[in-house]
C-alpha cells in the first residue's frame, strides 16, 4: 500500500528501500516540508515499515552518542533527557519534556544484543535548543538509523545546524507542492478520478498542498459532475478555515500582511505588527512553512475569508492600515497592493489619493481602480467624468452612462467637466445607434460651453443630418490650438463634413484623410462616437471600392487597433467585393455580446446579406428573426445606410417588408434632408432600385433612379454606372435585352465592387434573352463576373455563427459541405435553374432542349455529386456555389 500510496512523494521508494537495508548500514534522513505536504503521512508509512521487521522505535530527541567497549560489559556512558515526539499541538504548540537517566546501563547492555532501535521524530521544529543540539549529537554517532521530519525555519541557527549535520552523515529531502500535472496521478493513487478542469481548478486553490488536494478531490468526486467545482471551493474553504484554527494570533497577523502577496519583509513586519526583528523573522519562516502561504509569500485565495472571520474585521482591517502606512511612508506602495487594500475595507484619504493617481495608467484596470478609489474614501462627484471614460472604453456603457449623466444636471460643474460628460453620453449613445439622442445633447450643450470637444459635437451632428448646429460648432475651431489630443476629432468631423457638402473630388479627399486618421485610432485615450476606421470603411463600401475598405481595416488593424467592430467592417468588405467565402468565415468567429448595438446591426446585415447572396430561404429567415429585435433599438444615420438597405431587401424576399419600413423610411428623409449627398445616397437609393424591381414596381424604382440620375449629372461616376444598371435592368424585366448595354451595365457594376449585383442582372438578362445563343452567353458572363470575385476553389458556404442567429443554425446538408464535383457547361446551366425552382418543360424551353434531355442532365448530376434525394441535390448544388446568379 505505502508503494502505490506515495508515488507522487518524491525519493519516497528510495527512503523505503534504504530503511529496507537499515541492519547493514544505518541510515539517516531530514524530511523537511511545509505543513500539509505530507512528512507525518510518510512518517506513520515509515514506522508500520520498521516495526513490521521487528525494528524496535524510539520517539525521543536523542539516544546514547557515546559507548566505550569493554568486552562483554561494554556500558554506555551516558542517555540525555528526551521529550515525546507525539502531543504536539499541529505544529505549534509545544512537546512535554520526558527525561531519560543519564546513565541506563541495563538497557545499553541490553541493546548489545539485539539490533539497534531506530529513531523518528516528527516536527523536530517544536524541540528546544538543547533537544536540538541532542539530535545533532546523535546524528553524529553514525549509530543509528534515524528519521526526522521537520518544516523548514532558514532563520533558526539550531534547524540549520542540524540540517547541516544530516547532510554531511545522510540525506536531506524536501516535500514539495505537487504540480499540475499530479493532481491526476495522485487522484488515480487515492483511488479518485476527476476531469481535468476541476484538476487545474483544484490545483489553482490549494497550490497543490496534498492536504488540501485531498479535501478538494474528496469533495469532487462526491458531488454531482456539474457542480464538481463549487464542491472544491467550499470544501478548500473549509479545509482552510481548519487550518486557521490551530494558528497563533501573531501568525494570524503575520497571513493578514501575505494577503496583498507582495512579499514578507522582516523589518517591515516587525514595524506593523509592533515585534522585534527577531520575532518578525520567526513570524515569516511559520508563515512560509504554513500550507496556506504560497512559495510567493502570498495567502491562498480560499483562505482570506476564512482569515478575516477568525481574526476579526476590526483587526483585520487595522493590520491593513498599518500596512498601508508603512508602505506609503517607505515610498513603498505598489498599484496591486493599494488596490487590495482599498478592497478589502481600508479607507484613508491618502491610499484614494493613490489609486486615482494608478488608475491613470491603469489601462483596461481603470474602472476597478475608480470603484477602489471611491471606496477608501475618494469623492464620487470629483472622478466620476474620468470613472465614465474609463468604464466606456472597455466597453461598459451602463456604468459610463451611469457616472456620467448626473454630471449634467450637477451645479458647480466647470465647463471643461461638463463637456466631457456630454463627449461620453453622446459616444455610449452613437455606438448604440441612438445618434438623435446624441445630437440633443450637443445641441442643449452649446458652442458656448463644447469647448475643445467642438469637433466630436460636429460629427455627431452630421451623423444625425443636422449640418446647421454642426457648423455653428465648428465655428469655434480657431479658438483651440490643432494640439495632438484633438487633432484626430478635427480631422474627422472635417472629412464628414467633406462627404455631405461637397462633390466627387470632395469625397475623394475625405476618403483619403478618414484612411489616414485611421492608423491613428488606437493612439486615442478618450472615447469617441465612432473611430475614423468605420467611417472611411462605410465610406468607400457605399462609394464602389470594397477593395479600398478591407485595405482600410487591415492598415488600421496594423496600427495596433483591437475590436471586434473591425471584424465587422472586414466581412463587409469581402461580402461586397464578392467573397462570400471569406465575409462568412469572418462573421462565424464574430461574439455579439462583444458588440456594441450598432455593430450589432452591421453584423447582423452581413449575415442577412450572405443568405440573401446564397438563396438559401430558410437561412435567411433564421438571420431575419434573429435581427428584427434590433430594429426597435436602433436609429437611422449614414453610418447605419449599408445594413439597412441589406435589411431592406431582404425582408422584401420574405415579405415581411413592415419590420423594416420605419427604418427605411427615416434613412430617406434623413437623405432628403441632406439634400442628397451622393457619397451616403447612392448605394441607397441603389438599394431603393433593387427594392423596386422585387415589387416589380416600376413607380417605385422612379424616385430612386431620378436621384441617382441627378447626381450622375453633376459629376458623380458611381452614381452615373448605379443609373446605368437601373436603367438596362428595368429594359431586361420589359424583355428588351441588348448584348450590348447589359455587358456594359455589368461592367460598370463589376468595376463598382457590386460583382453579385452584377451577374444577378447578367443572369437575368439571360432568362428574359429571345434565344438560346444570348441566353448562354450571358449565363456565362454571369458565371465569369462571379469567379473573378470569389476564390477559386468551390465554395463551401459558411453560415452566420448561432450566437447571430439565436441559437438557431440554418438548414444544410453535411454532405453537400463536402461537394466538389466540377459539372459541364451545361449542367451548370441545368443546375441554375432548377435551384431556381422551373420545372423541366421550363428549363427546355429556357435552353432549347427537351424536358427528356433536362431529366438526363439532372440525373447526371444527382450521380457526380452523390445526392440521393432532390432536397440533398438543391443543398449540394447550393453547397458549391450555385443558384446565387438567379436569387
Amino acid at each position: 500500500m505505502a508503494d502505490i500510496a506515495f508515488d507522487t512523494l518524491p525519493c519516497a521508494r528510495e527512503i523505503f528501500r534504504e530503511l529496507d537495508s537499515a541492519d547493514q548500514r544505518p541510515v539517516v534522513y531530514l524530511i523537511r516540508g511545509r505543513s500539509g505536504t505530507g512528512k507525518s503521512t510518510l512518517l506513520s508509512v515509515i514506522r508500520a515499515r520498521l516495526q513490521a521487521r521487528g525494528i524496535a522505535l524510539r520517539d525521543h530527541p536523542a539516544l546514547p552518542t557515546t559507548a566505550r567497549e569493554v568486552g562483554s560489559g561494554d556500558a554506555v556512558q551516558s542517555m540525555v533527557g528526551a521529550r515525546s515526539a507525539f502531543g504536539a499541538a499541529a505544529g505549534n504548540g509545544r512537546r512535554t519534556s520526558r527525561i531519560v537517566p543519564a546513565a541506563d546501563t541495563t538497557q545499553a547492555r541490553a541493546e548489545t544484543g539485539r539490533a539497534r532501535p531506530a529513531l523518528i521524530i516528527d516536527n523536530a521544529q517544536t524541540l528546544s535548543h538543547a533537544e536540538l543540539e541532542n539530535l545533532c549529537a546523535t546524528v553524529e554517532s553514525g549509530r543509528y538509523t534515524m528519521v526526522i521530519a521537520a518544516q523548514p525555519r532558514p532563520h533558526d541557527p539550531a534547524l540549520r545546524k542540524l540540517a547541516d549535520t544530516v547532510a554531511r552523515r545522510g540525506r536531506v529531502v524536501d516535500l514539495r507542492a505537487l504540480g499540475v500535472s499530479d493532481i491526476a496521478p495522485f487522484a488515480r493513487e487515492l483511488g479518485m478520478a476527476v476531469p481535468r478542469p476541476v484538476a487545474q481548478h483544484i490545483h489553482q486553490q490549494t497550490a497543490g498542498i496534498r492536504s488540501g488536494v485531498v479535501a478538494a478531490l474528496t469533495a469532487a468526486c462526491s458531488a454531482r459532475l456539474d457542480a464538481g467545482i463549487g464542491a472544491v471551493d467550499e470544501a478548500v474553504a473549509g479545509w482552510a478555515r481548519a487550518m486557521l484554527d490551530n494558528v497563533g494570533p501573531d501568525l494570524l497577523e503575520t497571513m493578514v500582511v501575505a494577503t496583498t502577496g507582495t512579499g514578507l519583509d522582516a523589518t517591515e513586519l516587525a514595524e506593523v505588527l509592533g515585534v522585534d526583528t527577531a520575532a518578525a523573522q520567526d513570524l515569516i519562516d511559520r508563515a512560509r512553512a504554513s500550507a496556506l502561504v504560497t512559495d510567493a509569500d502570498l495567502l491562498l485565495g480560499p483562505a482570506v475569508t476564512p482569515l478575516r472571520t477568525v481574526l476579526g474585521d476590526r483587526r483585520f482591517v487595522a493590520v491593513q492600515r498599518r500596512l498601508l502606512t508603512a508602505r506609503l511612508d517607505a515610498g513603498l506602495m505598489r498599484d496591486h497592493t493599494a488596490l487590495q487594500l482599498a478592497e478589502s475595507g481600508v479607507r484613508d484619504q491618502r491610499l484614494a489619493e493613490f489609486l486615482c493617481a494608478a488608475a491613470a495608467k491603469a489601462g483596461r484596470e481603470a474602472v476597478r481602480y475608480y470603484a477602489a478609489a471611491a471606496a477608501a474614501g475618494a469623492d464620487p462627484d470629483i472622478i466620476a467624468v474620468r470613472w465614465a471614460e474609463a468604464a466606456a472604453c472597455i466597453g461598459d456603457g451602463e456604468t459610463a452612462m451611469r457616472l456620467a449623466e448626473p454630471v449634467l444636471v450637477r451645479s458647480g460643474v466647470s465647463a471643461p467637466e461638463l463637456a466631457a460628460a456630454v463627449r461620453i453620453c453622446a459616444a455610449v449613445l452613437t455606438r448604440r445607434g441612438l445618434v438623435g439622442r446624441a445630437a440633443q445633447l450637443y445641441s442643449w450643450l452649446g458652442s458656448h460651453r463644447i469647448g475643445a470637444d467642438w469637433a466630436v459635437g460636429a460629427t455627431v451632428l452630421y451623423l444625425a443630418g443636422d449640418i446647421h448646429t454642426a457648423a455653428e460648432l465648428s465655428h469655434s475651431a480657431t479658438q483651440w490650438p490643432p494640439t495632438e489630443t484633438n487633432a484626430h476629432a478635427r480631422l474627422i468631423a472635417t472629412a464628414l463634413a467633406q462627404t455631405i457638402v461637397e462633390n466627387e473630388t470632395g469625397t475623394t479627399a475625405a476618403v483619403s484623410a478618414l484612411i489616414h486618421a485611421a492608423q491613428a485610432d488606437s493612439g486615442v485615450d478618450r472615447f469617441l462616437p465612432c473611430t475614423a476606421v468605420s467611417i472611411a470603411t462605410l465610406l468607400c463600401l457605399g462609394t464602389g471600392e470594397p477593395d479600398r475598405a478591407g485595405d482600410a481595416v487591415r492598415r488600421a488593424t496594423a496600427s495596433g487597433l483591437r475590436c471586434h467592430q473591425l471584424q465587422v467592417l472586414q466581412a463587409w468588405a469581402a461580402m461586397l467585393g464578392g467573397d462570400e467565402q471569406a465575409a462568412a468565415a469572418t462573421v462565424a468567429t464574430l461574439q455579439p455580446g462583444s458588440l456594441d448595438v450598432r455593430d450589432q446591426l452591421l453584423a447582423h446585415g452581413v449575415a442577412v446579406g450572405l443568405a440573401r447572396r446564397s438563396g438559401d430561404h430558410a437561412a435567411l429567415a433564421t438571420a431575419w428573426r434573429a435581427v428584427c429585435p434590433l430594429f426597435d433599438d436602433v436609429e437611422a444615420d449614414l453610418l447605419t445606410m449599408l445594413p439597412i438597405g441589406e435589411l431592406w431587401l431582404a425582408g422584401i424576399r420574405l415579405r415581411d417588408e413592415r419590420r423594416i419600413a420605419p427604418l427605411v423610411d427615416a434613412s430617406l428623409a434623413l437623405l432628403r434632408h441632406l439634400d442628397q449627398p451622393p457619397a451616403w445616397a447612392n448605394a441607397f437609393h441603389w438599394y431603393g432600385v433593387q427594392a423596386a424591381i422585387a415589387h416589380e414596381s416600376p413607380a417605385e424604382l422612379l424616385p430612386h433612379a431620378r436621384m441617382l440620375k441627378t447626381a450622375a449629372q453633376a459629376g458623380d461616376r458611381h452614381a452615373a454606372v448605379l443609373a446605368d444598371a437601373g436603367r438596362t435592368w428595368v429594359l431586361v424585366l420589359r424583355g428588351q435585352v441588348s448584348v450590348a448595354q447589359v455587358q456594359a451595365a455589368v461592367a460598370g457594376l463589376s468595376e463598382i465592387g457590386l460583382t453579385w449585383d452584377a451577374a444577378r442582372l447578367a443572369s437575368e438578362a439571360a432568362l428574359a434573352a429571345g434565344d438560346s445563343t444570348t441566353a448562354t452567353a450571358l449565363l456565362k458572363l454571369a458565371r465569369a463576373v462571379r469567379s473573378d470575385a470569389r476564390p477559386q476553389e468551390p465554395m463551401v458556404r459558411a453560415h452566420a455563427p448561432a450566437a447571430l442567429l439565436n441559437g438557431r443554425e440554418p438548414a444544410a446538408s453535411a454532405t453537400a459541405a463536402k461537394a466538389t464535383a466540377i459539372l459541364s457547361e451545361r449542367e451548370r446551366e441545368v443546375a441554375e435553374l432548377v435551384l431556381l425552382g422551373l420545372t423541366y418543360r421550363e428549363i427546355g424551353a429556357r435552353l432549347y432542349i427537351s424536358a427528356k434531355t433536362v431529366e438526363h442532365h439532372v440525373a447526371r448530376i444527382r450521380r457526380r455529386i452523390g445526392a440521393r434525394s432532390r432536397s440533398e441535390l438543391l443543398s449540394m448544388l447550393r453547397a458549391m456555389g450555385h443558384g446565387s446568379l438567379l436569387v
